[in-house]
């Protein structure tokens, strides 16, 4: 059973997936949804996530698109360092655009994994973007893919909307929020990515 906030779909169980949740893009009168998940897969500290597990549930929600913002170093400290492959061998479409834990990516880079994430949605494939906790990161990209969308909403709806979904920790730097405030204007002074900002690993 749903239930309203903020204009979002949210499910009482998440996304059937406990790494993930979903953003719906209704709001923005754009008929999908985007799963936000923390990284499968996962050692550190008190977590201990199986990630054959992960990629097996991941694969039956019928993911066919994911998203990684995470560094291959990251991947090898979180004991991940083979998930890459391990979304080969289950026929994801990997798009690994990897930025640092709490920084931002370059403009050019954010508008082509924003033009991917869009090309996704055109295609009605389902997508799921993740970085290590799913809050910072994959959040800054979810906020500034509202912003594509619909040159109706501010910065400030975008923010709401995602931390309807991922809690009030989304977003998680003063760098990652002035990237989101300051997208639209950053973004209108750039030219179109080249293709060698391309950095998917498969298509």
């Amino acid at each position: 059973m749903l239930r309203r906030s903020y204009g979002l779909r949210i499910p009482s169980k998440i996304f059937a997936f406990r790494l993930s949740c979903r953003l719906s893009l209704e709001p923005v009168n754009y008929g999908h949804i985007l799963g936000i998940s923390s990284l499968p897969g996962c050692k550190f500290k008190n977590i201990r996530r199986n990630l054959l597990q992960n990629v097996e549930e991941i694969k039956r929600l019928e993911i066919q698109d994911v998203f990684i913002f995470c560094t291959m170093s990251e991947l090898s400290y979180y004991r991940v360092p083979t998930l890459i492959q391990e979304y080969y061998k289950h026929d994801f479409v990997v798009h690994h655009y990897p930025f640092l834990d709490g920084d931002v990516p370059t403009i050019d880079t954010c508008q082509k994994i924003l033009e991917d994430l869009q090309i996704c949605m055109d295609n009605s494939r389902k997508t799921l973007i993740h970085c290590y906790g799913g809050l910072g990161r994959s959040c800054l990209i979810a906020a500034c893919l509202l912003l594509r969308l619909d040159d109706k909403i501010t910065p400030e709806e975008a923010i709401r909307l995602v931390k309807a979904v991922r809690g009030p920790s989304a977003i998680q730097t003063i760098k990652q929020y002035n990237f989101v405030n300051e997208f639209r204007e950053t973004a209108s002074h750039c030219h179109p990515p080249s293709e060698e900002t391309r950095q998917s690993l498969s298509r």
